[in-house]
């Protein structure tokens, strides 16, 4: 099992706690280089982790974009430790437009953690 942190220029708690909480090999791709728009998830990709700040639109989107398309999760983080945490131990799911679930419950299909 492999998690994807994106962004985020210091991860290092991240992968910390997704590695020692998860016993799931991390990769990370900081998001400074154009080229990371139009690279491919790790083929055993089971987990998106997006760290907001520190990424482009551009990114962003198309990060989700891939997620959506593999059915890989994806987590929407600040550069909070304990938000990640509590997305992940609470699982605190949203839809595909990353609304409240109490707003949307009619889009079941597809779910990501917000």
């Amino acid at each position: 099992m492999t998690v994807l942190i994106v962004g985020g220029d210091y991860v290092t708690s991240f992968k910390h706690f997704v590695s020692t909480q998860h016993g799931a090999r991390v990769e990370h791709w900081s998001g400074r280089k154009k080229g990371f728009t139009k690279r491919s998830f790790p083929n055993e990709t089971k987990l998106v982790v997006l760290v907001c700040d520190y990424v482009s639109h551009s990114l962003a989107n198309s990060v989700k974009e891939k997620a959506n398309r593999n059915g890989i999760p994806l987590v929407f983080c600040h550069r909070s430790i304990n938000e990640l945490k509590h997305k992940l131990l609470n699982k605190q799911e949203s839809d595909i437009k990353g609304c409240c679930s109490s707003f949307c419950k009619a889009r079941d299909s597809m779910r990501r953690f917000h």
